[in-house]
């Protein structure tokens, strides 16, 4: 058995998973992986990520500002294929073209109101739960620089509501943030 170290500290997402994904393809059975990252959503996104391909999670924790992950490849374990990054990669382009074709559309109810999320996954977890009732989009520069989506709907009543809802439901649910002019600012919690 053999234990690695993968110090992916300054890289953003999807970077950290991605690069876990391609070391945990390299290893063998028992082997560990030990990976550092200070990326904030690293935590929910490896956790999750651990859980769809069957790697076993043996510590998870924050030291120092960084996340912290043991993880052990099993005989349960998947790869990634590049298939999987492609389509991976995909979402981003589809989620930027529903943005533009949003803001663009003089037809559409323009969203004022966007809920983050403690991790993509999370979002993506959102989105199959509200269907039509909110639209999946990239987090804005202005909420946040970094990789990310958000729920963007209309109106603050209706954002709470599913704020809640998707709390309740076990989402890793942030903030709502509502937009006024060009600026964004946090409304709830």
């Amino acid at each position: 058995m053999e234990e690695r170290v993968l110090d992916l500290s300054g890289l953003m997402c999807p970077l950290p998973v991605v690069m876990t994904s391609q070391q945990m393809n390299q290893l063998k059975e028992g082997d560990i992986l030990k990976v550092i990252s200070t990326d904030p959503g690293f935590e929910r996104d490896i956790y999750n990520w651990c859980m769809q391909t069957g790697h076993l999670l043996l510590a998870l924790h924050k030291e120092d500002g960084k996340v912290i992950a043991r993880i052990q490849k099993t005989s349960q374990s998947q790869h990634q294929s590049l298939w999987y990054w492609v389509k991976f990669h995909a979402l981003g382009v589809k989620l930027h073209a529903r943005y533009y074709l949003t803001v663009l559309n003089p037809f559409v109810e323009k969203p004022d109101h966007f809920i983050t999320f403690v991790a993509i996954s999370e979002g993506l977890r959102a989105e199959k739960m509200v269907g039509k009732r909110a639209k999946l989009l990239p987090i804005p520069d202005e909420i946040d620089p970094r990789c990310g989506v958000v729920l963007a709907v209309k109106g603050r009543d209706r954002a709470v509501l599913l704020y809640k809802e998707l709390s309740e439901a076990g989402v890793g649910v942030e903030a709502i943030y509502s937009k006024e002019g060009k600026d964004y600012r946090r409304i709830y919690p």
